[in-house]
């Protein structure tokens, strides 16, 4: 547990490297938002780009902590490490169960709640990560106003 408080920005950092791993597996497919009647359709490769400069951008912000001797609250760098990083990896995971081609009526019908619920999930992991990030930068910068 000491490493997490100590060295986060190796956790940030390895995220990088396996959403750069990821992002160009398949860096012609895309990713498909709907609001409403608007189609956003992102291709893999840019938000792969976005989401790993974001995690850079944090691990750096972990990295100039360390070496300035800044501390955070252990449960702040905790739930931030634990948010952002397990957050990833749980949309990730349930965008790959949300299905799109159910066989019967019946299987239809249980396809809508259940992708109705794992979308609820997604967008609520989401917004847990947006703001957790508002709450880790204000932090930060009361730390270091406060130093």
């Amino acid at each position: 547990m000491n490493i997490i408080i100590n060295k986060t920005y190796l956790f940030f950092f390895s995220t990088i490297v396996l959403i750069v791993a990821f992002t160009f597996y398949k860096p012609k497919g895309t990713f498909d938002i709907n609001i409403g009647d608007t189609y956003y359709v992102i291709q893999n490769s840019h938000l792969g780009i976005l989401l790993s400069l974001i995690y850079f951008v944090l691990g750096i912000i972990y990295l100039f902590l360390n070496k300035k001797e800044i501390l955070l609250s252990n449960w702040i760098i905790y739930l931030h490490t634990i948010i952002s990083i397990g957050g990833l990896i749980l949309i990730w995971f349930l965008l790959k169960k949300i299905s799109y081609s159910p066989q019967t009526f019946e299987e239809i019908i249980k396809s809508v709640n259940v992708n109705m619920y794992l979308t609820y999930t997604c967008i609520a992991t989401i917004i847990s990560m947006i703001l957790i990030q508002i709450i880790f930068v204000a932090n930060v910068a009361f730390k270091i106003l406060k130093n």
